[in-house]
């Protein structure tokens, strides 16, 4: 049955449409050729997508410029510093190839808390932990690192994106060039920016209400400041594209790991150095234990030592014997032998029980830091050391897990996530709070208090101090905080400060006694 024809226009060619001549053949797509940075890189490094970007290179552009006007006028961390990471985070994001792996996502969410105490805590030193945990979380997942050393390779990679990135930049700017939609878009930006400041100084200068709200809003633009803008906006712009290409074109960061050791040919290598270790934490165990049962009395007349001054003689090397078995685990790890049946049980239960006897060196370190804490006061920087001593404990549990499993290839992750949980519970826990909380409370109990460290402490302690201490002594560390009024630097605990030393005087009292 033949073939019915089909209605007019429906694809089909007449006599009068078919070309004359024979059909020239299709010309093959060639292929980037490799570039001198390519080649730089090498195997290292591949390119797998050479498609151009020009939505993450604007964006990118658009953070630096929100940057250049946001930072500068920053006086303190707070909702602006805020907003230029959340739009920087944004477009990484969008970038990465992994956006949608549970890795990737989890480490995103905990970044995003870890920002959120930009505008939580006033103690900047807080913030700056924060945002660089959140800078290593934010690597090893566009790069789906696995290993320690494949998470140093993330890092490294950032900096060394601003090189490998460089052609995929030119091929995406070339590309803009020639797209009709660019120009358009750059004239509508400059008139509107000419209606904004053309229209809003003449307001601002004849409305004294509308020239407040303007001055709260709108940075002040001087010309001394602008070569500072634009390197603000130069600098961050360009960090974010660095890391935009890292997301589009992740490295393979696992071939900086170590390559397999080479087992030990005899057991007694790694036994006896290992058994002697042992058998000193086992010594040190058992000192601990003479101490407790013996009470004050025995340390005193044993080594000279106040129980207070006893314990807290040798918390600093404990911590580091802490941090030295981690990395002792890590070496016997690799060198025991694992060939018998005789090698693996050996090493889980020689592993076993070191993890075990260092883990009581954790809880001697840990006692030593409260008995000390609670003779001679309370610190940030006591508090600090406490948590990296309850971390390194932790990762001491995981490693007990993991010789039990016989696998420990979820370490590093496990490692990661919790150090960066560590830093976000101390920042919301409100650190200089509490141990102004504690300090106070030893106050009432034996009528002691350090008023110059409590000075030194930030705004995240005032209200714990003017509401724990009586008005008068409270003075004499709080005075009234001055508010910069500015909204990108707004900070709830700077706000809550405020709050509290409202009618406070303008200076500390002097000559005061705690």
């Amino acid at each position: 049955m033949p073939d019915e024809p089909g209605p007019a226009g429906a694809g089909t060619l007449t006599a009068r449409e078919m070309p004359s001549g024979p059909v020239p053949p299709m010309r093959p797509v060639q292929p980037v050729a490799d570039s001198t940075v390519a080649q730089l890189f090498g195997r290292a490094w591949p390119e797998k997508d050479q498609r151009p970007r020009p939505g993450l290179v604007l964006g990118s552009v658009a953070v630096g410029v929100l940057a250049a006007i946001i930072l500068p006028a920053q006086s303190s961390m707070g909702l602006g510093l805020l907003l230029v990471l959340l739009a920087a985070g944004g477009v990484i994001l969008a970038g990465s190839v992994r956006r949608r792996e549970p890795w990737t996502m989890m480490l995103a969410v905990t970044s995003l808390a870890l920002a959120s105490l930009l505008v939580l805590r006033a103690a900047e030193w807080v913030t700056v932990l924060a945002v660089l945990a959140a800078a290593v979380l934010a690597m090893a997942g566009l790069t789906g690192a696995l290993s320690f050393g494949a998470m140093v390779a993330a890092m490294a990679a950032w900096v060394l994106a601003a090189i490998r990135g460089l052609p995929l930049l030119g091929h995406t700017l070339n590309v803009l060039s020639r797209r009709s939609s660019v120009w358009p878009v750059v004239r509508t930006v400059a008139v509107t920016l000419v209606v904004l400041v053309v229209f809003g100084g003449l307001f601002a200068s004849g409305d004294a209400i509308f020239g407040s709200w303007a001055d709260r809003i709108v940075p002040d633009m001087q010309v001394d400041g602008f070569i500072n803008r634009a390197f603000v906006g130069f600098f961050v712009g360009g960090i974010v594209l660095a890391a935009t290409y890292v997301a589009v074109n992740p490295p393979p960061v696992e071939k900086a790991t170590l390559p397999p050791a080479t087992p030990v040919r005899r057991r007694f290598e790694w036994i006896i150095p290992l058994g002697m270790l042992i058998a000193i934490f086992m010594a040190f165990v058992a000192a601990q234990a003479t101490a407790m049962w013996g009470g004050h009395d025995y340390v005193q007349r044993t080594t000279g030592l106040t129980y207070a001054e006893y314990v807290h003689q040798g918390f600093g090397q404990l911590v580091a014997v802490t941090f030295l078995t981690l990395i002792t685990v890590a070496i016997v790890a690799r060198k025991a032998p694992r060939a018998t049946s005789v090698d693996r049980a050996l090493l889980t239960t020689a592993l076993g029980l070191l993890g075990s006897l260092a883990l009581a060196v954790v809880a001697s370190a840990l006692y030593r830091m409260h008995v000390y804490q609670e003779a001679y006061g309370f610190t940030v920087m006591r508090l600090l050391v406490t948590g990296f001593e309850l971390w390194m404990g932790f990762l001491l549990v995981l490693v007990l897990i993991a010789t039990a499993l016989r696998t420990g290839r979820w370490i590093p992750r496990a490692a990661l996530v919790s150090g960066a949980l560590l830093i976000l519970g101390i920042g919301l826990m409100n650190p200089e709070a509490w141990v102004a909380e504690h300090n106070i409370e030893r106050y009432a109990q034996i009528g002691k208090i350090d008023l110059h460290y409590l000075r030194s402490l930030g705004p995240d302690a005032t209200p714990a101090i003017i509401e724990g201490l009586p008005r008068g002594l409270a003075e004499c560390i709080i005075a009234a905080p001055q508010d910069s009024g500015s909204l990108i630097d707004w900070n709830l605990g700077r706000s809550r400060a405020a709050q509290a030393a409202e009618g406070f005087p303008d200076a500390v009292r002097l000559g005061c006694e705690g």
